[in-house]
């Protein structure tokens, strides 16, 4: 679900509606940070969600209540206490920022959604006052020009700001930093990561489906067109009938890009692989035994790619889990997908030992 697709729909029919936002979580939490939920048609609706139970339908109590007074407000939900009914029994506490988003900001949150939809990651600056008042929110990029433009406008704390723009940047977590009239929020705006699958069979079949539905927006690249087609692979976004050799020609690739290697043969991995590692892609995975991996290895470094190179693949691919079905080997592998986009996973898997890196 696009939530900012969601927002600019909702301004089409109302003036104002409230955005939900978990700026920042501690302990177990019923939904991870940055879960957004909006609540529009004057309170009666809300799309996505910030971990559901009671919390949930308190925090849009809330929003009713900052709709009418057209305030914004952080509130910290301590979910420490075994509450049954509550339906969190988590351990933990969040924050969560309520404001209100009106048609004046359809161009900021054009631009947010044009960002994600493009692959660029970028940070969200908001200042809210003392009084409750969103005084002003603007999109940083991790540009010196977009850094300065961000700090002329609180010059007093430019060191503050360095680092907190470091921190919410690198560690995708949220910053708030105190001012005399109020606080300085810089969330991550992380972008809608591209997955590129490389390969039509059933695996790929069922890793496209699993992706999507969890946020990656995928291609399907096969020299076959009954396996690259969009009736075949409905939770695509596009489908590629190519050549392998000739593939990446037609793609782009780009730093926040993941691709995914399942071809019908090892050669059809190799030439893909070869071609893979050449590129800036955030992650790459190749399906496979030991055996074969290690062939496929050995054969590209005669070629000229480097052991380097070959660090950075993550094979076999997905998080062992003894999968054995094709659906159950799409589970572990986009499991490993969202492990990575949730950086929580700082080394590849790979043969490091059999090839004496």
């Amino acid at each position: 679900m696009d939530i900012f697709q969601n927002i600019l729909s909702a301004l089409e029919h109302e003036d104002s509606i409230m955005l939900a936002t978990i700026i920042s979580t501690s302990g177990s939490t019923p939904a991870s940070a940055f879960s957004k939920m909006l609540v529009k048609n004057s309170g009666t609706v809300s799309v996505g969600t910030i971990g559901g139970g009671c919390m949930e339908g308190e925090v849009i109590l809330h929003a009713n209540r900052l709709y009418n007074a057209r305030k914004a407000e952080i509130l910290t939900f301590e979910l420490n206490e075994d509450d049954i009914e509550s339906g969190l029994i988590c351990g933990g506490n969040l924050d969560i920022l309520i404001e209100p988003v009106t048609r004046n900001d359809i161009p900021l949150v054009e631009q947010i959604k044009l960002l994600r939809d493009d692959g660029v990651d970028c940070l969200l600056a908001t200042l809210l006052t003392s009084e409750g008042i969103v005084s002003w929110k603007q999109v940083v990029l991790m540009t010196d020009d977009s850094i300065k433009a961000l700090a002329s406008t609180i010059p007093h704390l430019t060191k503050e700001l360095d680092t907190a723009i470091e921190r919410a940047y690198k560690k995708h977590e949220s910053q708030r930093l105190e001012l005399p009239f109020g606080k300085l929020i810089i969330e991550p705006m992380q972008s809608t990561p591209d997955l590129i699958v490389f390969g039509g069979g059933h695996v790929s079949k069922f890793v496209a489906q699993s992706a999507a539905m969890v946020g990656f927006r995928v291609t399907i690249v096969d020299d076959r067109e009954k396996y690259a087609n969009l009736i075949r692979f409905s939770d695509a976004a596009q489908t590629i009938v190519s050549d392998f050799s000739e593939a990446f020609s037609k793609l782009i690739i780009k730093p926040t890009t993941y691709i995914v290697i399942i071809t019908r043969g090892h050669a059809y991995d190799e030439i893909v692989l070869e071609q893979a590692v050449k590129t800036h892609a955030k992650y790459i995975g190749m399906i496979g035994s030991k055996r074969k991996i290690l062939a496929t290895y050995e054969h590209l470094m005669v070629r000229g790619i480097s052991a380097e190179q070959l660090k950075s693949v993550h094979a076999p691919i997905g998080i062992d889990i003894a999968a054995a079905t094709a659906e159950e080997i799409a589970v572990s592998i986009t499991a490993e997908l969202v492990r990575i986009r949730r950086g929580s996973l700082k080394f590849p898997r790979h043969l490091k030992e059999e090839l004496a890196f």
